[in-house]
C-alpha cells in the first residue's frame, strides 16, 4: 500500500553557468510530492499517519528550504546574500550540486529516506518548479 502527500514551499535559486534566464536569481513556488509504502498496514489500517509524514517532511526539507535561497556552493551570491541578510544566514543554502529540479529531487529523496521510521519505504519524490515543469525520482532509481 502507498501513501502520498503533497507540500509547497517558496524558494529562490539560480543555475550558475546556465545560458538562459535561469542564470538569474528568481523564485518558484515549488510543489513537493512524497510517496511512501509499507508491506502491511498498521493496527489502525494506515501506512503511516499523514501528520507524521508531514512532520517528517517539514523537518527534513521544508524547515530548511522554504523561503530560502538555494545556490551552488561556489556561487558568488552565497556570501553576498548572506551578508545582506545577516539576521538569517541559514536561509542561504549552499548546495554541493546546482539547485536544479533534478538535484533538489535527489537531495529531498535522500533526506526523507533517512528520516523514515523502520518498516516504511520511500517510493517516490517529485519536485515541481511550476505547472508542467518538474522532476521525479523513484525507489528503484535512487
Amino acid at each position: 500500500m502507498r501513501l502520498t502527500s503533497e507540500f509547497t514551499f517558496d524558494a529562490a535559486h539560480r543555475i550558475l553557468g546556465h545560458s538562459g534566464k535561469c542564470a538569474y536569481l528568481h523564485g518558484h513556488t515549488y510543489k513537493l510530492t512524497v510517496t511512501v509504502s509499507a508491506e502491511a498496514l498498521d493496527a489502525l489500517g494506515m501506512v503511516m499517519d499523514f501528520d507524521d509524514l508531514r512532520a517528517l517532511v517539514k523537518k527534513a526539507i521544508l524547515d530548511r528550504w522554504d523561503h530560502a535561497t538555494l545556490l551552488s556552493r561556489g556561487d558568488p551570491l552565497v556570501p553576498a546574500i548572506a551578508s545582506v541578510q545577516a539576521d538569517a544566514p541559514e536561509r542561504v543554502i549552499a548546495l554541493d550540486a546546482p539547485p536544479t529540479a533534478e538535484q533538489l529531487t535527489r537531495l529531498a529523496f535522500a533526506a526523507i529516506r533517512e528520516s523514515l521510521p523502520a518498516g516504511i519505504a520511500l517510493e517516490r519524490v517529485a519536485v515541481w518548479e511550476g505547472p508542467g515543469a518538474g522532476s521525479e525520482l523513484s525507489r528503484g532509481e535512487a
